[in-house]
């Protein structure tokens, strides 16, 4: 039996190739992911070692981040410093700088991007948290070092000149002394690192402290040892040796990767289920094209065993072999993928072939192919001897009746799925997003067991219109066997609903975004900086003198402690309140706000809040109103107090944003024109409108979109190389058919044409079903989202889009259809009529 496997499968290469294809875009799937996730770990955890090198200890504010020492958390004073270079043990110890600073580029005039400030640490240049590439590290004031990746992009070399502007918005002028590079860190991103001496990186970034003090330890003192004698001296500090900080860190951004892994394998799950679908398929044109073979092998004396392992033979070889391909097209995907990924400035990860990651690819391809095959393998042992006689298809006997045990099974799956839905839309999130995901799954099974109910009369009411002779054959053809044509449109209908459902989802949120920026955060322009900086008053002064605008409000926020929690804490002018922001109220009111005074996110009038703050100590303030704080990304803080009760706390150098409304009659282009001339004097500052800001929160989400669409059309390729399968198993089982409709006058364009007919109505079946299904289960996912109160609400259901995926299907489903009917068509019909 395996020679006669081996010679089956060297018999029929171009048959099994399509089964073959689907299980390597399945296998590439899940291999690139673990191989990425895997690369991706080696490469962070290694590249940390820059931010870490040569530190045995550190100490920082207990809210200063998470991992410590990032921008806008709180900050150690520069006295600690020297208690901490008199430890015994400590062989160097310096403070490091963090905070606002760009350069400008001289092309334009404008900031360059995005910036921060550091140090270079004067006791220890190996405790700066950064590396040397080329030049040399500042020995001067007027002297900077700016990370590799900005000085390649602006095209900057040493001994050049460069604008930089300070967190004032002043300009001042620095000579490039060398590059930098930073690693892979969390806290910067992709922004623009500059490194000056201490003394300038305190002037530039506008910072009066440290944003952690880290420490190298002598010779024979451990890190452990040194950490423990630095929390004795450093009470109500945060202290942690330097391999806890370095671990901290990767851990912050490798779980950023593992979301979008996590994210990525569920995709390829979906892939693989579409795939197994595909293989079935495939695998029943196999037992449909050689019945008589199989008969013949009985007449011979072959068992039903041994033809179950024949089929079962043939299915593991076509899993070993496309899952070895399926592995190197996924180790091609996971380096392309690297690249893509990267931050930037750091450069690709080393691609790392992990053995674990190796194993589980490959045997999820052979377990998929072989499991897919059983039941086919099982039915090619029913075929009887006396078929190798009469020539009776395998599929002769297939039935359009459907069990009633296949209607109950319906039944209660769709019961089950709408209860499982129900409920969901009754539970807050998280939970609620997995009892109507649950639900999904449960129901869609319902659909798959009806789908032989369903699908014909799907594809005769789509038919209807066109009474062309060639649409009703095509209908009948695609009528004829109801399961097939059910299993083959499942597979598309997957992904459909899943490209369906995400867009309904995404969409939603954006609207509810909007919704609630209209509503609880309406203006006519924001003020705001481009990279960390805060807007200058002297710019809030012009802005206040402007003709045309009516009100200018100062927006400052800072992340602190508020009664032992850390929370959002905000300020706006006393006339914003109310006008400018707009939260829904659930008790008093925001003009009630004032010295002394707060507005929370929850909790009740009249009750205390305590609010730490660096330069007043603990402020306890009396909460006036309260209001709801749950809209989904709107800028509205945790907890509100006064702008003189948060000067007095935080002493800050200007408000991180300015929102203004124009007068009432003034036309957009003067107003426009008045804010542009009183910001025009700061490079920093950027005008954005109401709508710009929509956008700008919108981005991300429209990236996400992006990213799952690109995802979801994986699975609907897969399925369409379904489509083209089982259109190829119509193809073989009508053959004496075909051959009678052209020997009647039926011309090849007329056989290609029914053919291809018969492809875009069952794409278009697919797309209905999925179209429905996604739109039902999103609209389920935003109800469910809307209960918990979190400000998502709106349901959008953007019909422009969905309306395109549906003609991409049924155009690629004509396409899916090209090669069965060129094969029908190209085949003599004098061999027909022999077949």
């Amino acid at each position: 039996m395996l020679t006669f496997v081996l010679a089956g499968l060297r018999y029929r290469r171009a048959r099994l190739l399509l089964s073959s294809v689907a299980v390597a875009l399945g296998v590439a799937f899940v291999s690139g992911t673990l191989l990425l996730n895997a690369s991706m770990n080696a490469s962070y955890y290694s590249r940390f070692a820059t931010g870490a090198a040569n530190v045995a200890a550190l100490v920082a504010a207990p809210h200063s981040g998470n991992p410590p020492g990032q921008f806008g958390g709180q900050t150690v004073p520069r006295s600690l410093l020297g208690t901490i270079r008199d430890i015994d043990g400590v062989a160097a110890a310096d403070g490091r700088v963090i905070g606002p600073a760009a350069i400008l580029d001289p092309a334009t005039g404008h900031v360059a991007g995005n910036g921060f400030g550091v140090n270079v640490t004067a006791a220890d240049p190996s405790l700066s948290g950064f590396t040397l590439v080329s030049g040399h590290l500042p020995d001067a004031p007027d002297e900077v070092d700016i990370d590799k990746s900005t000085a390649a992009d602006e095209h900057l070399t040493v001994g050049q000149q460069v604008k930089v502007v300070t967190s004032t918005g002043g300009i001042r002028v620095f000579t490039l002394a060398g590059t930098i590079s930073t690693g892979v860190n969390p806290g910067i991103g992709n922004s623009t690192v500059l490194a000056f001496q201490t003394s300038e990186a305190f002037s530039v970034t506008g910072q009066s402290s440290y944003a952690l003090i880290v420490a190298r330890a002598r010779p024979g003192v451990s890190q452990h040892s040194l950490a423990t004698r630095l929390a004795a001296v450093a009470r109500g500090y945060q202290v942690q040796t330097g391999a806890q900080f370095a671990s901290e860190e990767a851990n912050d951004t490798t779980g950023v990767g593992s979301v979008l892994t996590t994210g990525i394998l569920i995709f390829a799950a979906i892939a693989l289920i579409v795939a197994c679908i595909v293989i079935y398929n495939t695998f029943g044109i196999l037992i449909a094209q050689r019945s008589r073979e199989f008969a013949l092998l009985r007449c011979v004396g072959a068992s039903r065993r041994q033809v179950f392992r024949a089929m079962l033979g043939e299915a593991l070889c076509v899993g070993l072999a496309s899952s070895a391909g399926g592995l190197l097209l996924g180790i091609a995907l996971s380096w392309v993928l690297g690249h893509v990924l990267a931050p930037p400035g750091t450069g690709p990860a080393p691609l790392v072939i992990a053995p674990s990651a190796v194993a589980v690819a490959v045997i999820t391809g052979v377990v998929v192919t072989v499991g897919a095959s059983v039941l086919p393998a099982a039915a090619a042992t029913r075929i009887a001897p006396v078929a190798a006689v009469s020539g009776a298809g395998a599929l002769a006997a297939v039935t359009r009746r459907s069990s009633w045990l296949r209607v109950a099974f319906a039944a209660v799956t769709a019961v089950a799925g709408l209860a499982l839905t129900l409920a969901g839309l009754h539970t807050k999130i998280p939970a609620g997003l997995f009892e109507v995901a649950a639900g999904g799954c449960v129901f869609f099974l319902a659909v798959l067991a009806l789908g032989p109910l369903i699908t014909p009369p799907l594809v005769a009411l789509l038919a209807a219109p066109w009474r062309a002779v060639i649409t009703r054959m095509a209908v009948a053809n695609a009528r004829r066997n109801p399961h097939r044509i059910a299993a083959s449109t499942a597979a598309l209908t997957i992904g459909v609903t899943l490209m369906t459902l995400f867009t309904v989802v995404f969409s939603s949120v954006q609207a509810s975004t909007d919704a609630a920026i209209a509503g609880h955060y309406p203006f006519d322009y924001v003020v705001e900086t481009s990279g960390s900086q805060l807007v200058p008053p002297r710019v809030v002064s012009a802005l206040d003198r402007a003709p045309g605008l009516s009100t200018v409000a100062s927006v400052y926020t800072q992340h602190t402690t508020v009664n032992g929690h850390q929370l959002l804490l905000g300020a706006y002018s006393h006339d914003a309140l109310g006008v400018m922001l707009k939260p829904k109220m659930v008790a008093g009111s925001l003009a009630a706000v004032g010295p002394g005074t707060a507005a929370a996110g929850s909790g009740r009038v009249g009750s205390f809040i305590e609010v730490s703050t660096p330069d007043a100590g603990t402020v306890r303030l009396r909460v006036v109103a309260v209001y709801n704080v749950s809209a989904y990304r709107t800028p509205v803080p945790d907890v509100l107090i006064s702008t003189a009760d948060f000067v007095r706390g935080f002493r800050p150098a200007g408000p991180g944003a300015v929102v203004i409304d124009a007068s009432p009659g003034v036309s957009t282009a003067s107003s426009r024109a008045a804010v542009n001339a009183a910001v025009a004097s700061d490079p920093l500052l950027k005008v954005d409108t109401l709508a710009d800001y929509k956008a700008t929160l919108n981005s991300g989400v429209d990236s996400i979109l992006d990213l799952v669409t690109a995802l979801v059309a994986l699975a609907v390729l897969i399925a369409l190389t379904g489509i083209s399968n089982t259109l190829t198993l119509s193809v073989i089982e009508r053959t004496r058919e075909s051959a009678l409709l052209r020997a009647l006058g039926l011309t090849r364009g007329q056989l290609r044409q029914m053919l291809l007919t018969e492809a875009v109505l069952m794409a278009v079946v697919a797309v209905l079903l999925g179209g429905g299904l996604g739109i039902g289960f999103g609209a389920a996912i935003i109800g469910s989202m809307e209960h918990s109160g979190n400000g998502i609400g709106t349901l959008s259901v953007p019909f422009g889009h969905l309306a395109l995926y549906a003609v991409i299907a049924a155009v690629a489903g004509m396409v899916a259809g090209v090669l069965p009917s060129r094969r029908a068509a190209r085949t003599d019909l004098l061999t027909q009529l022999r077949d």
